[in-house]
């Protein structure tokens, strides 16, 4: 493996265990979480563009759908984070000072889409409280975690660390 696939890897792994073993274990009165696999996937996606963005989107969602607590359909999560590395990538790819926004955008994007997903696949009914109560609550949440983890992603993902890439134009401090 390059060494670029091995940093992939432990970045998969390490936003796995992150999210089973931390945020999902974090007490909130919501009942939500944010979802770091998403917000990985784009971060990802932002710096490798469509191809990567989708097949990281892919493995991540897979990984995600075999680890506890499962509370979908098979496949479902690794479809929704494929189109969401896609769309992230492709975007990113067209207009790389968008990053930031395109960020946002698919961290409030990805639980509509995971609710679509989810009725259209039969596996939830669409209900006045999963739309009322718990979809906005997850939007918010992945929207407030974006920031610092979408960042944190990117920089890595670079390989870089005096790259700054959450602001608007890359910053780059001098030694």
């Amino acid at each position: 493996m390059a060494g670029r696939d091995w940093m992939s890897l432990g970045l998969l792994l390490t936003v796995m265990v992150s999210q089973v073993m931390i945020v999902n274990r974090v007490p909130v009165p919501w009942q939500v979480a944010p979802d770091l696999a998403l917000l990985g996937v784009v971060g990802y996606a932002l710096v490798r563009g469509s191809e990567a963005g989708t097949v990281m989107g892919f493995t991540a969602g897979l990984a995600s759908d075999l680890l506890p607590p499962v509370a979908h359909v098979m496949g479902q999560h690794a479809l929704v984070l494929c189109l969401i590395g896609f769309v992230a990538g492709r975007v990113a790819e067209i207009r790389p000072e968008a990053g930031p926004m395109v960020a946002l955008v698919c961290a409030a994007a990805g639980p509509p889409v995971m609710v679509a997903a989810g009725g259209l696949l039969g596996e939830i009914r669409i209900i006045p409280e999963t739309l009322g109560d718990v979809l906005p609550a997850a939007v918010l949440c992945n929207m407030v975690a974006a920031p610092p983890v979408v960042w944190a992603v990117t920089r890595v993902v670079r390989g870089n660390p005096r790259t700054v890439s959450w602001a608007r134009y890359a910053v780059r401090s001098h030694p």
